[in-house]
Parts: C-alpha cells; structure tokens; sequence
C-alpha cells in the first residue's frame, strides 16, 4: 500500500499535541470533582515554573529530533533492505524514521499536558505545544532526502 503524504501526516502529527489537550480539557471538565477542580488551584502557582521549563526542553528536543531522524532513517532503510524487496518499502522506512523522530518533541508536550491537567497554567502548556508542533514542521522541512551514507 503506498504510504501517506509527509504534506498531510506531519500537520496532523504536528496538530496531536493540541489536540490532545482539548480533549483532555474536555475529560476534566466533565469528570473532574469540585474536590479535584479545587487542587489543580492548588497548585497552580507551584507548577507554573515546571511548566515554563518545559519550552526549553522542548526546543532541544525538536532539535535532538533532527538527529534522530538521521538515526532512524539509517537503520530503517538498512533493514528494509535486508528483507525481500516489497512495493514502497523504502516510503515506508521513512515514515517509520519520521514517525519516530517526531514522537521526540511530543515526548516533553505530551508531559506538559498532564502538568495542565495536574493545574499548571495555559500559557506556559500551550506554548511548549506551540514549539513542539513547531519542531515537528521543523523536522519535515529538513529531512534528509537522499538514502544516507
């Protein structure tokens, strides 16, 4: 089967995070106690400056993400070229050396949604998703093209 369009999977890979927390805001909203409502206040301010250290990680692991596609991208294309040769198998090495390599800006995203579900304000939440989603637009536009060497 011909894989999907990297102009098409990395939006919706870059939109998950946001995503992600809509939905979850949505769980919270209707799931959560006056009990539980009541601690996120709690600790709203105490997790404000874990959440703002969250941009800076984030920020370097888009970068590591780079890296890592390169990696990936190495070892993919290696052993699909150990196996019989199948239609698209090298579209499919790099989708699977994308898929992974952007799954290591969302790492630090996906934690900055559980601190805003824990309480931690928006802003600092949105904005690690903001570079995260960023990162991984980042990461597609400067994929190797070429098999490496």
């Amino acid at each position: 089967m011909k894989p999907v369009s990297t102009r098409v999977l990395l939006p919706l890979i870059a939109l998950s995070s946001p995503l992600s927390l809509a939905v979850e805001t949505a769980i919270r909203t209707l799931l959560f106690t006056d009990d539980m409502k009541s601690l996120r206040v709690l600790l709203r301010e105490p997790l404000a400056p874990v959440a703002w250290a969250f941009v800076p990680v984030t920020v370097v692991a888009s970068l590591a993400g780079v890296a890592v596609h390169r990696v990936a991208l190495r070892r993919t294309l290696a052993a699909a070229a150990l196996r019989p040769p199948k239609p698209y198998a090298e579209e499919h090495a790099r989708l699977t050396a994308l898929y992974i390599a952007t799954s290591v800006p969302q790492l630090p995203a996906l934690l900055a949604t559980f601190l805003f579900t824990a309480g931690a304000p928006f802003v600092p939440v949105m904005t690690t998703l903001l570079v995260a989603a960023a990162g991984v637009m980042f990461q597609g536009a400067t994929r190797p093209t070429a098999p490496p060497a």
